[in-house]
């Protein structure tokens, strides 16, 4: 489903979001359909420099294979709904950053995998245990509405409440072991 047929609610409600966002469609190389306000402030890259490209355009020479190996495997298992993956990213201009990137996969009422949402934060930052609460609280508010976006249009998202707040002790492992 091309970004110009996601349903209204679906596009209104990634674009009200404060947390960075992006959408990529199931099909093909996963190309992004729809980022935000948000995605667009953390990595520097405008709409028009993200879409219908696949996200692996923020990992650079230096992302651990491991990292993206994570990702990729989540993506291949029909089984996992949602997936929690700390990567190294590069915005725009080059700065590096740590992303924890929150994916969770949106089916069709057949169970047939159409979107996988992502949402991005820089755990980099030297305040980001607090943001990360913060934005762990917006994310789930907005999850909550996304969902029943959704879910008007027969896309179905599992319940990533507990993924959410495990984000934090994800965090807080990223920190110990970089001490």
């Amino acid at each position: 489903m091309p970004e110009n047929n996601l349903p209204d609610a679906l596009r209104d409600q990634i674009d009200r979001s404060r947390v960075a966002l992006a959408l990529a469609t199931a099909s093909g190389d996963m190309p992004l359909v729809r980022v935000n306000a948000g995605f667009s402030s953390l990595t520097g890259y405008a709409p028009s420099d993200a879409l219908d490209r696949n996200c692996r355009f923020l990992q650079g020479p230096e992302t651990p294979a491991d990292q993206v190996r994570a990702m990729s495997r989540f993506l291949r298992d029909d089984a996992a709904d949602d997936g929690c993956f700390p990567v190294l990213n590069y915005t725009l201009d080059g700065r590096r950053f740590l992303n924890l990137v929150f994916m969770t996969k949106l089916r069709d009422g057949d169970g047939r995998l159409r979107f996988v949402l992502a949402s991005q934060f820089d755990t980099s930052a030297s305040d980001a245990r607090t943001a990360l609460a913060e934005n762990d609280a917006a994310l789930g508010r907005n999850m909550q509405d996304l969902r029943r976006a959704a879910g008007q249009f027969g896309l179905i998202m599992s319940d990533s409440t507990a993924l959410i707040a495990r984000s934090i002790s994800t965090l807080a492992r990223i920190s110990f072991r970089d001490e």
